[in-house]
């Protein structure tokens, strides 16, 4: 193999990772596509990182380790790694997620066999510290609503999965350098803006989710990064602002009904609504914009708009998804498809039915009390 014309360059930058280092490192060593290199950055580890990375790279050419001699964080480390990449593509890898033997071959496919595309990503599953897996994250779909997704939250779930074109991304300047979290989301949403991204519907990567991961750690900070990106992608698009709370309701609409605090009130409802009308026609402006045809219609959208409003109804009943905050959402909902609001009804009746006979047995003593209460 010629290492000077590697057709992908794996891209990984850790700090203080070597409790699930050589497992991740492994699982790129032996994929079944063998034409890379793997550029690893020790981003000033404390820890027993630079001697297991030390120990791989005596024992594999493929791979090039660059110690950074201060910590510069992840966004800076990976420009600096997209400077020196030679591969045609660029496959990122987390230090504790585990590629699958097939991911690189898959994925070098399919930006083969799709020019038109810069990115592609797959289906997750999620592991936990033990490597059990405890979840998964599917989000496959029609390559076209990538983009409508991108425009509330990071629909490809994750960075460490994902494979795109180095020019493409370098002509866009890399990473945003004042992201220091959410920097792949930020990059997702101007890479949709130049060519088509991929999701296939296989899982090609575990990511782990544990204690010391960006995930849990940095919940707080990591979430006001998505949400600003969330309100730039709106406002631009509409062409006029929005709050931060805004972008967290919508947000919360497509990713939050199985959150019990993400349930809205009736106002929060109602400007969700009309900020789905407002979104959804400049949407499908701006596309047909910039592909003389729009490849998104509109009754596409009000079909996942009112796919999100039934989610809702679905949610089993409790002390906050309750009969009146359910009837909220239906109202709203009736607008988008009337026939869905009883179809979520008829579902969500017989997902409570042992709340609602428990409700009916109580009835009685409930009205019993009530009436003490009155004498």
């Amino acid at each position: 193999m010629n290492k000077s014309q590697p057709k992908v360059s794996v891209l990984m930058s850790v700090y203080n990772g070597s409790q699930y280092l050589r497992e991740s490192v492994e699982s790129i060593l032996n994929q079944t596509f063998t034409n890379f290199e793997f550029i690893i950055i020790n981003d000033c580890s404390t820890d027993k990182t630079g001697e297991i990375l030390t120990v791989s790279a005596n024992q594999d050419n493929r791979i090039t380790l660059i110690n950074n001699e201060e910590n510069i964080g992840l966004t800076r480390s990976l420009n600096k790694g997209l400077k020196i990449a030679k591969g045609e593509y660029i496959a990122r890898q987390d230090a504790d997620d585990i590629s699958l033997p097939e991911r690189l071959e898959r994925q070098v496919e399919s930006l083969d066999k799709n020019p038109e595309a810069v990115l592609i990503s797959c289906d997750l599953d999620l592991i936990n510290a033990k490597g059990d897996r405890v979840g998964s994250f599917r989000r496959s779909c029609d390559s076209n609503l990538v983009a409508w997704y991108l425009l509330f939250y990071n629909h490809l779930a994750g960075h460490s999965q994902v494979m795109f074109r180095r020019k493409s991304v370098l002509n866009l300047g890399g990473y945003a350098e004042n992201y220091r979290y959410c920097q792949d989301y930020e990059l997702w949403c101007r890479l949709v803006k130049i060519g088509r991204i991929i999701i296939r519907p296989e899982v090609l990567l575990q990511q782990r989710f544990h204690s010391q991961s960006i995930s849990s750690d940095k919940k707080t900070e990591q979430k006001s990064y998505a949400l600003k990106q969330v309100q730039d992608n709106i406002c631009n698009l509409i062409n006029r602002e929005i709050s931060l709370k805004e972008a967290e309701k919508l947000s919360g609409f497509w990713i939050g009904h199985w959150w019990q605090q993400c349930f809205p009130s009736s106002s929060e409802v109602r400007s969700i609504n009309l900020l789905l009308q407002e979104i959804s026609k400049a949407f499908i402006q701006k596309e047909f914009q910039q592909f003389s045809s729009s490849v998104v219609t509109y009754s596409q959208l009000k079909n996942l708009i009112s796919q999100q409003f039934m989610a809702w109804i679905q949610v089993p009943f409790n002390k906050r998804h309750s009969l009146k905050a359910k009837l909220r959402i239906s109202y709203y909902a009736l607008a988008w498809s009337p026939l869905g609001v009883l179809k979520s009804w008829i579902i969500l009746l017989w997902k409570s039915k042992s709340y609602l006979l428990k409700a009916i047995i109580r009835l009685p003593q409930n009205l019993k009390s009530e009436a003490k209460g009155c004498s």
